[in-house]
């Protein structure tokens, strides 16, 4: 933690430069959610839960294969809900990325041999839109799939750069058995605008060198890192405890 506040110090640049579009992206999100709530008034109601699950990454080291290294991820999830179809959500989730290229069989990755342990810490928010209603203990609209957007901001040993911003999207399922809690389940990726959140920020190719630990390239410009997580909320309800709408014909 002492190390990841040291960066930070570092590259107050960076911060300043990521704070903008993670700012301007909330905006959106918050007046685009808002706007869609008017549009079907009903009670609101909050839930706050714990987030526990799986993270896993993909970059230079592992392209495309899905689940690899898979490590714990935990965090803190509040949910507003504006109505029976939207809701927005605040995550913060921590956890422990990690990857190695002695684990694939790939000439080249057995040469370049790199690895890495990034822990980082997401803050984010987002805006979920429910397929169906949904409405607390009603045991007909107790259950939705839904898609979920929105912009974050992600704590970690990112060389030279700090603090960075990323965009979580996934889809997930709801289901609320009773007026006072709910349970989801969800698998969200991560787009990142930065390319060394698994430590290899080098680009180059020295054809003149003839040994082959120099002249491999390392890294690939343009193509930026990516992790995501895999999980489940467990969530209750706060306050008061209202439902939403108890009747989607009437509005009441």
């Amino acid at each position: 933690m002492i190390a990841i506040i040291d960066n930070l110090k570092k590259q107050g640049s960076k911060l300043a430069t990521s704070m903008p579009k993670f700012l301007l992206a909330l905006l959106v999100v918050i007046f685009a959610v808002d706007a869609s709530a008017q549009k079907n008034k009903s009670k609101d109601f909050d839930e706050i839960g714990l987030f526990l699950g799986a993270g896993y990454y993909n970059g230079e080291i592992c392209p495309t294969r899905p689940f690899y290294k898979p490590k714990f991820a935990f965090g803190l999830n509040i949910r507003h809900g504006l109505n029976d179809r939207f809701a927005i959500s605040f995550q913060a989730i921590r956890c422990l990325l990690e990857g190695d290229d002695l684990d694939f069989n790939n000439t080249y990755q057995q040469l370049r041999h790199a690895k890495f342990e990034n822990e980082i810490v997401e803050l984010s928010l987002q805006a979920e839109v429910n397929f169906l209603p949904l409405i607390k203990g009603d045991y007909y609209h107790c259950f939705s799939p839904y898609l979920a957007v929105g912009p974050g901001l992600t704590v970690g040993s990112f060389p030279n750069e700090g603090l960075q911003f990323c965009i979580p999207f996934g889809v997930g399922v709801k289901f609320c058995p009773t007026k006072r809690i709910s349970l989801s389940a969800e698998w969200k990726y991560r787009k990142m605008f930065t390319d060394v959140l698994d430590h290899i920020n080098e680009d180059e190719f020295d054809s003149v060198n003839p040994n082959i630990e120099h002249r491999k390239q390392k890294s690939f410009l343009g193509d930026k890192d990516w992790y995501s997580f895999v999980g489940a909320v467990f969530s209750v309800v706060i306050g008061g405890g209202k439902t939403g709408i108890s009747c989607p014909a009437y509005q009441r």
